[in-house]
């Protein structure tokens, strides 16, 4: 429970599909008239019960928070994974919050299935019984599949009841597809066995089934009658619309809620309730239904939609782009104030913004962190990104829900990898919302994914640039760099070049080792570079041998007496057995355009008369 309001979870797939948003806006009035508020977590694609390769999105379901949700609706059948939906249960049970599961297995649940096998009866009793056709096939689905053998069974069941005998041949299989139901039409057609009555086991294979009989010739229905079965939005726009069966999303909303409401008074609920297809007469069997009525209102939606799908997606595209071409991440975010991005909160992991990290490489994190980062949101003005506990789920979410409308998550993915979450709070049922959002999800996925990516290589590249243009063991200029840089700066008059040799390298790497020589030509380095004012070019131009490249007017016998005494005050506290010190040569010119190798020259000679005094 979230702000006196119960929370109720749902769980599925593709809430952009038309059936699938008619169900959410059944079941929210629902949920809305009852005080308890639907936290819709969605992926958008389906995962066809193979768990082998798990999909990024499929972490949307850890979002769940157990401890405030007050039951789940668990839509299996929409899920696709054994794996997934196994997972939800586990934690749902482990935290004793009920769970409703639709159309699937589930021990200790309340369930919601659906009776396909009555359903589908209806369409085969409605072609053989009521329009007395004798001579008829079916087309199947896969071989073996548990829903086509049954459907097959229910057609031998009808034909044995009718005195029509059943031969094989009376069967094909169109793997619930369109290009294998067209071959088994083609077949038909060419064995000269086409029938009076083609049953296919689904929409897709009947529509295809009827076109490839229309093209050799056949009038449907008066050659050939044909049917399908889920009632999907495309039988309405085939020719002829396709007779067929389906599950009308009020009738499963209010199965569905009752469920939840026997979960709500009771934990312990273990409803068992049934939802029958109904049969939809349309057009490809010649009878006439109210159905037909609503062929302008799905033509009109249809275009809606896609005359917005071109045009978001045209907006969609150009904001991806620009997420891809910033160098902060606020003005990342800015890119999404766009009219196409409404009413949505965008968190991401605060892993995201370290970019010196390949942030893909660790495929041990988790899917999202207790600290996310508030990386847009629509409800806020003033917009500011910050950090935010993931355990609040969405900021703002109290006055969020209070309006009564779903709360959709959906996982922002990119190679892979979660990179957040995004929470859709659409203020009106809008199919095309729904089928946008999507779209905003991959957007929001691979410019974030975009952005990350080239901030890290940035990174790279700011890295490999510090190894080529520094020496790795002083940290000054190395030599190729240091000309490079030379050649790069404004001619400036006076210069000054400080040279220093260490002295005694030869002895310290004796006696004490290299390692202890690094050290020492190091700490001279260190010297050199803190003594020279930060206009100053320190490069390490030999072995042992450092110099200082100072533009403009400098005191030089000021600079060199400072490396003397870092140096001397570092021999009093090392407690090393040497000691580092540097012999010093400078050469000031009155124009940078004298030749540098002429200066070093010069600094070198007064460098060799102290190195000389010395010994």
């Amino acid at each position: 429970m979230i702000g006196g309001r119960k929370v109720i979870a749902l769980c599925m797939s593709r809430i952009h599909d038309m059936e699938n948003s008619r169900f959410i806006a059944e079941l929210n009035r629902r949920c809305a008239k009852a005080a308890c508020s639907l936290f819709i977590y969605n992926i958008n694609t389906d995962l066809y019960w193979d768990d082998s390769h798990p999909s990024a999105e499929t972490a949307v379901f850890d979002l769940i928070d157990c401890d405030r949700t007050d039951a789940i609706i668990l839509m299996d059948e929409k899920i696709k994974s054994r794996r997934i939906s196994g997972n939800i249960l586990d934690r749902a049970h482990a935290a004793r919050v009920p769970v409703v599961v639709v159309d699937g297995p589930g021990e200790d649940c309340a369930r919601v299935s659906f009776d396909y096998a009555q359903g589908f009866e209806h369409v085969v009793r409605h072609v053989i019984e009521h329009h007395g056709v004798r001579d008829v096939h079916f087309v199947a689905g896969i071989p073996g599949n548990p829903f086509s053998d049954a459907r097959i069974d229910i057609f031998r069941k009808v034909l044995a009841e009718n005195g029509i005998p059943f031969t094989e041949d009376m069967v094909s299989y169109g793997q619930f597809w369109a290009k294998p139901a067209k071959a088994a039409a083609e077949r038909l057609v060419a064995e000269h066995r086409v029938p009076r009555a083609v049953i296919c086991a689904n929409d897709i294979m009947a529509i295809n089934v009827s076109n490839v009989l229309r093209s050799h010739g056949f009038s449907v229905p008066g050659d050939v009658i044909v049917t399908g079965f889920d009632g999907i939005d495309e039988i309405f726009f085939s020719v002829p619309s396709i007779t067929s069966a389906k599950c009308s999303s009020e009738a499963l909303a209010e199965s569905v809620w009752r469920c939840v409401e026997g979960c709500l008074a009771d934990r312990n609920c273990r409803m068992q309730l049934e939802v029958v297809p109904a049969l939809l007469r349309n057009a490809s069997c010649g009878c006439a239904d109210p159905t037909h009525q609503q062929l302008p209102d799905h033509i009109h939606s249809f275009n809606d939609r896609f005359y917005r799908y071109q045009d978001d997606n045209r907006s969609l595209s150009e904001i991806c782009e620009r997420m891809q071409s910033w160098d902060s991440i606020f003005d990342t975010a800015c890119c999404l104030f766009d009219e196409c991005i409404q009413d949505l909160c965008c968190l991401i992991n605060r892993r995201c913004l370290d970019n010196t990290a390949d942030y893909f490489a660790d495929t041990d994190a988790p899917a999202f962190d207790d600290t996310m980062f508030v990386f847009f949101d629509t409800e806020q003005e003033g917009f500011r990104q910050r950090d935010f506990r993931r355990s609040d789920i969405l900021p703002g979410i109290e006055a969020i829900m209070e309006r009564g409308f779903p709360l959709i998550f959906n996982t922002i993915h990119f190679q892979g990898r979660p990179l957040g979450y995004v929470c859709f709070h659409f203020r009106e049922f809008e199919i095309t919302d729904y089928c946008k959002a999507p779209q905003v999800v991959s957007t929001l996925g691979i410019g974030l994914g975009g952005y990350i990516t080239r901030s890290y290589q940035h990174y790279l590249t700011q890295r490999i640039e510090e190894v080529y243009k520094f020496d790795e063991l002083t940290g000054l200029y190395n030599r190729l760099s240091f000309h490079r840089e030379l050649l790069r700066r404004e001619e400036i008059s006076p210069i000054t070049v400080i040279l220093a040799d260490l002295d005694g390298l030869k002895q310290i790497n004796d006696n004490f080792g290299h390692s202890a020589g690094d050290a020492a030509i190091r700490t001279a380095a260190h010297a050199l570079h803190g003594a020279c004012p930060e206009e100053a070019m320190c490069v390490r131009y030999g072995g042992d041998e450092m110099l200082a490249v100072i533009p403009g007017a400098c005191d030089a016998a000021q600079i060199m007496d400072r490396i003397r005494r870092t140096l001397a005050d570092f021999n009093r506290t090392s407690g090393l057995g040497y000691r580092v010190s540097v012999s010093l040569g400078t050469f000031t010119a009155a124009h940078s355009e004298d030749d540098l190798e002429r200066l070093i020259k010069l600094a070198d000679a007064s460098m060799y008369l102290e190195k000389q005094k010395k010994k």
